[in-house]
């Protein structure tokens, strides 16, 4: 079994600079806008999500990403099997997957990854994950879920756990759920603003959560209510609604 599976009241945290055309400075005088604010965009979990990329300008979050990116890892052929190995899944091949495959490339380009591995499993489970920084794994599931656009976002809020490692690797190991819902809601944040880099609609990212959200409750998988290390789908929601407010 691999340890490394990415696969997620305050008053206002204080950003470099403004985001809602209201100074933060401001909304902390006044904790009951500050609340409101919070919630708008899914609570102060999603605040402080934010705040790790400063502002929402596109010139700083591309400057935090790429001063918190890591070297790209390119794992031997040996791991690469292990890990498969260790899915116990049927590797899919076909059109399809090659196809889907050549349409993720720009999400792999964006994030520096563009030789990393990826492979669709046979599952009735919509999933997608990315394991030891060595392989992305994406279901069949998923695959015939989502929209070529959806999965891109999927992708790319797995790739951003990346930015994020050690960090959450320890708070899994601290079994801190707070954080690690912390850390779920940025790569929502970091897969919202990948998808208007490339010239997709941030979203789809978030239909595509309520959508797998639905299945994977069907399945036992996945549940709308917040876990020990992911937000609820209510959040999730607002944060990507917000999101899409401020990047458009």
């Amino acid at each position: 079994m691999f340890k490394h599976v990415a696969g997620a009241a305050f008053l206002i945290i204080a950003f470099t600079s403004t985001i809602t055309g209201q100074s933060t400075k401001n909304l902390s005088a006044n904790s009951n806008a500050g609340v409101k604010w919070e919630e708008s965009l899914g609570g102060a979990d999603a605040a402080k999500a934010i705040a790790r990329l400063g502002d929402l300008s596109p010139t700083t979050i591309r400057e935090r990403l790429k001063r918190t990116r890591l070297p790209a890892y390119l794992p031997g052929p040996a791991l690469v099997n292990k890990i498969i190995e260790a899915q116990n899944l049927v590797v899919a091949t076909g059109k399809r997957v090659e196809k889907l495959k050549a349409a993720l490339q720009p999400v792999l380009d964006y994030h520096g990854r563009s030789q990393m591995p990826i492979y669709v499993l046979q599952s009735d489970k919509p999933k997608a994950c990315l394991v030891d920084r060595s392989v992305i794994f994406i279901t069949t599931r998923l695959m015939i879920s989502a929209y070529d656009e959806e999965i891109r976002g999927i992708v790319a809020h797995e790739l951003a756990h990346e930015y994020v490692w050690d960090e959450r690797s320890k708070a899994k190991e601290a079994k801190n759920g707070k954080l690690m819902r912390e850390l779920e809601l940025f790569c929502d944040v970091v897969a919202a603003f990948t998808l208007k880099e490339i010239g997709d609609d941030p979203a789809s990212y978030g239909r595509i959560l309520v959508r797998l959200t639905m299945i994977g409750s069907k399945t036992g998988s996945v549940t709308k209510a917040e876990s020990d290390t992911h937000p609820s789908l209510d959040a999730r929601k607002k944060l990507n609604k917000f999101l899409c407010q401020q990047l458009n």
